[in-house]
Formats: C-alpha cells, structure tokens, sequence
C-alpha cells in the first residue's frame, strides 16, 4: 500500500519579518544626542545666580554702612546675603576676591559730553561730580578702600578713572582747538579740578544737595582762571 502524502501546511496570518538591516555603528560620543546639550545638566550642584548676586550686594553694603575691609568677614557678608558660608566658598575662596568682583558691578560708562566749549562742558561735568561725591553710595567705598591697594585700584579704574578720563578729554580739546593758553598744562588742571571735588568724599564732608551747580562752577573758575583764552577775570559758565 502506498504511503500516504503528508497533508500540505497551513498558510501563517503573521507576515514573514523583513530582512534586518545590517545595524551601522557609532561613535559613542552618540549615544547622549537624544538629549539636546542644551538640556544637559552640568556635572556638580547647580549654582543660583541669585545666590551670587545677593553676596556681592552684600558685602558692598556693609562697606557702605561703615565696615572697614581689615573687619568685614565671610561669616557677615554669607549672614546678610542670607546664604550659608559654604554658599560663598563655593563661589570664591576669600573676601577680597569677593569684593574684587563686586566693584565690577560699580563700572561706571563713559562719559559724553555736548562738545559746546571749554567751559560749558567742564562745568556740567564737574557738576555731575559733585553730584556723585555727594549722593552716589558707591562714592562712600573710597575712603573705605585706601588701605587696600589691589581693591583702591580696581575702584578707581572702574568708578573715578571714566569720569577723569571725561575731563581730560574735554581739557585736552580745548587745548588742540587753541581755548586754552600756551602755558596751561592739562593734567595739572585736571588735578586740580577731581582733587578738588574728591577731597570731601576722602574728608567726610557734607555739602547741601543745591549746591551742585554753584560749587561746580565756583570751581572750574578758579581753575581756568588766566587759562583760557581773551579771559582775564573769574566768571561763571558761558
């Protein structure tokens, strides 16, 4: 008797899978791009600006408020920007290099003027630095800072230097343009002009907020007194 044929196979519902593509190989510098560097956290604890910021309005703040630099501390400054002390040592390793990246926020933008004559234009300036000696607060860290080299330095290129630098360019114009006399000597004038406006901020001495623009102009007369061209009196602005 014949064998019997094997009855045939039935036909699968589930699709045959494709064929597998041959898997291509990456860096392993890939394997982190699902996640955009933007997003990705930095190694360590997050740091908070805010944090930073109130430190170093601290501690200007207590040199403000008539705390010397030789008292001011770690400890103080961490208390009155209300962070803990280990907050500020992760951020800088001592005070001083706190208060020098303090200062910084105290730069001071130069200073224009309206290009309308010797005397008019040293006189607004000179205004404005009375005015500034007067009611700034950052003008209050000066003498704070004279005992300091490194930090009386970095002020006074940041804060007093723009202004300066202001006055010996209008000096200086005034001279090129033939405004001033062939004796006058502009950084002679120039001491005299900030020497005399900073030296009641370095004394402790108080003046009248009205009194600005009269001691501004009290003081450039004096100065370019016999100084400036066809002018043989002291007078006020032009």
């Amino acid at each position: 008797m014949d064998p019997q044929p094997f009855p045939p196979r039935p036909q699968s519902s589930v699709a045959p899978h494709p064929a597998r593509p041959t898997a291509v190989k990456r860096p392993a510098s890939d394997a982190f791009e699902a996640v955009p560097p933007r997003h990705r956290r930095p190694p360590g604890r997050p740091r908070s600006e805010w944090a930073s910021r109130a430190i170093l309005r601290a501690a200007l703040e207590l040199l403000q408020e008539g705390v010397s630099v030789d008292a001011l501390s770690v400890e103080a400054v961490a208390a009155k920007a209300g962070v803990g002390k280990a907050t500020l040592y992760r951020r800088w390793p001592n005070k001083e290099a706190v208060l020098l990246d303090a200062l910084e926020s105290l730069a001071e933008p130069p200073v224009r003027v309206a290009g309308l004559g010797v005397r008019r234009d040293l006189t607004a300036l000179v205004e404005e630095l009375c005015r500034w000696a007067a009611e700034s607060r950052s003008a209050r860290l000066l003498p704070r800072l004279m005992g300091v080299p490194e930090l009386h330095g970095h002020y006074l290129r940041l804060v007093v230097e723009p202004r300066v630098a202001a006055i010996r360019e209008v000096l200086g114009r005034g001279d090129r343009r033939g405004e001033l006399t062939a004796d006058s000597d502009v950084e002679t004038l120039v001491t005299m002009i900030v020497g005399s406006v900073l030296s009641r901020v370095v004394l402790g001495e108080e003046e009248p907020e009205s009194c600005h623009g009269e001691r501004a102009a009290r003081i450039v007369g004096h100065v370019l007194a016999g100084h400036v061209v066809g002018e043989r009196v002291l007078d006020g602005p032009a």
